[in-house]
Parts: structure tokens; sequence; C-alpha cells
């Protein structure tokens, strides 16, 4: 009886284990992965850098802003001779986000490039928002929203004040430097 137990116990293990082994690679181990990779710039942001000053953000702003805990952001950029490298790990963003859990929330596509918005969780209660652009003479940019219950009608209202100037980002203006003509 006790050879039986151990042998179903076991099975169960294996099972659990193959079960939630994978082969495809996850968007935080593709970072994690190019961390060192001189042809990706990565950059950090901690939710306390996008405004120093929170006496010009409202109560609702503070409220959006504290479901974000960090934004990172990886750009590739497109430099002479890595245009097989940059189809490369263009591709494996893209089959990452189509396979991970992500939904797609929007698309944009122009003469200029493309942009996805995805996001992962539930409407109401969302983990991470990416944001996937890519321009075939320049590169891409990948940046990822991670927080804890955001809401994504109050990230849109958050991206407004940030456009009309109520968050001060100006930190950041070097970032998309990336895609400037090279």
């Amino acid at each position: 009886m006790r050879a039986i137990v151990k042998t179903i116990a076991i099975a169960l293990v294996t099972c659990v284990g193959l079960v939630s082994c994978t082969n495809q690679q996850s968007l935080q181990e593709y970072y994690v992965a190019n961390q060192e990779n001189g042809d990706f710039i990565l950059v950090d942001i901690p939710t306390s850098l996008i405004s120093e000053d929170s006496e010009s953000l409202d109560e609702e702003q503070k409220k959006v802003l504290k479901t974000v805990r960090k934004v990172n952001i990886m750009a590739y950029p497109l430099k002479n001779g890595t245009t097989t490298e940059f189809e490369t790990e263009k591709t494996k963003v893209t089959t990452i986000l189509a396979s991970d859990d992500y939904e797609e929330l929007m698309k944009f596509n122009s003469d200029e490039g493309n942009m996805k918005l995805y996001f992962k969780g539930e409407e109401e209660a969302i983990d991470e928002v990416i944001v996937f652009a890519s321009q075939e003479e320049k590169g891409f940019m990948l940046a990822r929203l991670l927080g804890d219950d955001m809401n994504i009608g109050d990230m849109v209202n958050l991206a407004r004040s940030i456009e009309e100037g109520g968050i001060d980002v100006s930190q950041f203006e070097g970032v998309m430097d990336v895609f400037k003509d090279q």
C-alpha cells in the first residue's frame, strides 16, 4: 500500500513539474537575459521619480500613481548592420506578447511605425501594461508599467496629465533619443 501511495505521489509531483515547465520565455526573462547585452538600452524607473513635486498632483492622480510600482523601458536601436538581429529580437518580443497572458488593448499602424498596447490582469485590476513600438528604420521600444490593481481608465487620465504638463517627466527626455536620426 505504501509503495502505491509513494508511486502516486511521485507521479503527481512529476506531472505538476512537467505542466509548470515551459520552453516559452517570459517578458521578465527576456529583460533579464538582455540586461548585459550592449545592443539594448535598458532603463528602470521607480515611480518616485515621475514627479518630485507631488504638490502639482491632485488626489486622483496621486491615487493612480500609487498603483504603479515602476516603469521598465527597453529599447533596441537599429544600427548599421543589425537588421537581421533586429528582426530576430522583434520576433522574440512579438512571440512572447502573443503567447503569454497579455491581452492586446489597442494597436496603431502608420507609415512612421507601429505601436501595440497590451495589459495583463483584469480590466479593473491590471498588473502590467506593455507598450511595444517599432519602426523598421530605427528599432523598437518596449515599455512596461508594473503595478497592483491598476485601472486602464485611470492610466489614460494619468497619460493625459503628463501630456498636458501636469506631471513633471523632464528627467526622461533622453530616453527617447534612441529613435532620433542616427
